[in-house]
């Protein structure tokens, strides 16, 4: 009687512990190496839509978990993504562009900001450059193959003298403020937030040769086609994601700030000072086609490319956006 009645229990605390492991795997999601994503995200304001999304938890589910790789410009995101590090990157419509010369297998999923103010042309007051004419013959540092060198470029024909002769020195984002500072180059032409860190260096008087307006620039979601067509749930996560986000960034503007500036380290203030400088949504528009093609022919009859003019309409997929709003 007295071992029918312990076999009776120990079958009793097994079903327990079997129950009791099943409820906790089910209440957390186990994630395998097959259930983790990676997006490269470009430290910079224009990411904010990605920064809430996982500041939030909207990115992950119980079966994927979404994880965020830090890069600093879009050029190193797509970058990390072409290697195979990471499954998703994002970058401006420039480096889309001059993406586009050397590959075909990738696509953009969707523009989630615009602004017509995130880039600049500066220089040091003392160096006595107050017209971009001035720059003739001058260094000018610049981020190869990005929207710093396309961006430079308009305001040259812009300034109604395109015949003078710049000296390109190509840079990463974060030397390029060195550079100024040390007289390596004599003018630069950033995006934010180094922008706004230079015209508040308290070393150095800073000269603003920008112009809004040249430049309406897009920050796009990059992925390989062949991720596009292996992973259409993860593609319809992430979007689903952003929209989101956004939704909640539009509801919040100040909460989005305060978690924006805390993510990137950047004071509020800074973030404040650019905020009202950039559109929020999440589009496929057919700016973003005209842009594109604008760009390429500057490159080509700039020398910057070789080739044909791709077609852009075969590197945009509009399928993936559709389902994830339709959800």
């Amino acid at each position: 009687m007295l071992v029918r009645f312990r076999a009776s229990l120990f079958v009793t605390l097994l079903l327990v512990t079997v129950g009791a492991a099943v409820w906790l795997s089910s209440q957390k999601p186990l994630y395998d190496s097959d259930s983790v994503i990676t997006i490269a995200v470009s430290q910079t304001p224009l990411s904010a839509p990605f920064i809430i999304a996982k500041e939030l938890g909207y990115l992950d589910s119980e079966a994927l978990r979404v994880d965020i790789l830090p890069c600093y410009g879009g050029v190193k995101c797509a970058q990390l993504m072409f290697n195979g590090e990471v499954q998703y990157a994002t970058a401006s419509e420039s480096v889309v562009m001059f993406s586009s010369f050397d590959r075909n297998d990738f696509a953009v999923l969707a523009s989630f900001v615009e602004s017509d103010n995130d880039l600049k042309l500066l220089t040091l007051k003392e160096n006595g450059i107050e017209q971009i004419r001035q720059l003739d013959g001058k260094k000018v540092g610049v981020i190869k193959a990005s929207s710093s060198e396309y961006y430079l470029d308009a305001l040259i024909k812009s300034s109604l003298t395109p015949d003078i002769f710049i000296e390109k020195h190509y840079l990463p984002p974060n030397e390029m403020s060195i550079a100024l500072l040390d007289h390596q180059v004599d003018a630069i032409s950033i995006w934010e937030p180094y922008g706004y860190q230079l015209q508040n260096e308290e070393s150095h008087q800073i000269h603003d040769l920008s112009i809004r307006g040249i430049y309406h620039l897009s920050f796009n979601l990059m992925a390989l086609k062949s991720t596009l067509e292996s992973a259409p749930q993860e593609n319809k996560q992430v979007l689903v994601a952003l929209d989101r986000a956004l939704e909640w960034m539009h509801e919040h503007p100040i909460e989005t700030q305060k978690i924006v500036a805390r993510y990137l380290d950047i004071p509020i203030g800074q973030l404040s000072w650019t905020w009202d400088d950039y559109t929020f949504r999440l589009v496929l528009s057919n700016s973003l086609l005209s842009n594109l093609q604008i760009q390429a022919r500057w490159a080509l009859e700039n020398g910057l490319v070789a080739g044909e003019m791709p077609d852009y309409r075969k590197l945009i997929d509009r399928t993936q956006l559709s389902r994830a709003i339709q959800r």
